[in-house]
């Protein structure tokens, strides 16, 4: 891991991190891109694979997968429902890994009802192969 690269995208997330905005800390630590759909109803995450994001064994941590999964999966209840959500509860599948590259959650409702959303998200490599789905529940707040 470069130390003097880190310590550069550390000190400019401290700079970019702004309360209730999505200018969060670990948002630009991991350098995440946001794009809306407004026609689909889907919001999309990218983000480039990054040592920061590996398990001691060398893969990406699942902890990393479920967090942009939950970020996208809030952000499309927050753009599409015009109120916050939290997430209830979310399971997630894992079927492959990256190593390098770019990573794309892609977050879409399955049901959506008056105060509880049920969505879904894929996470994909740069190659377009599925790395892992996750569903949650989520109440309006």
């Amino acid at each position: 891991m470069d130390e003097q690269k880190m310590t550069q995208r550390f000190n400019q997330a401290l700079k970019d991190h702004k309360d209730g905005t999505p200018q969060l800390f670990l948002y630009s630590l991991m350098d995440f891109s946001f794009d809306y759909n407004e026609e689909e109803e889907v919001v999309t995450l990218t983000a480039p694979v990054s040592e920061v994001m590996y398990n001691p064994v060398g893969f990406i941590h699942g902890g990393i997968i479920t967090y942009m999964a939950d970020t996208a999966m809030g952000h499309l209840c927050a753009a599409f429902e015009d109120q916050p959500s939290v997430s209830l509860e979310l399971k997630t599948q894992f079927f492959r890994t990256a190593k390098a590259g770019e990573l794309k959650a892609r977050a879409y409702f399955l049901k959506k009802g008056k105060r509880v959303q049920f969505v879904e998200c894929t996470i994909e490599d740069d190659q377009e192969r599925l790395l892992s789905k996750v569903t949650g529940t989520f109440y309006t707040v």
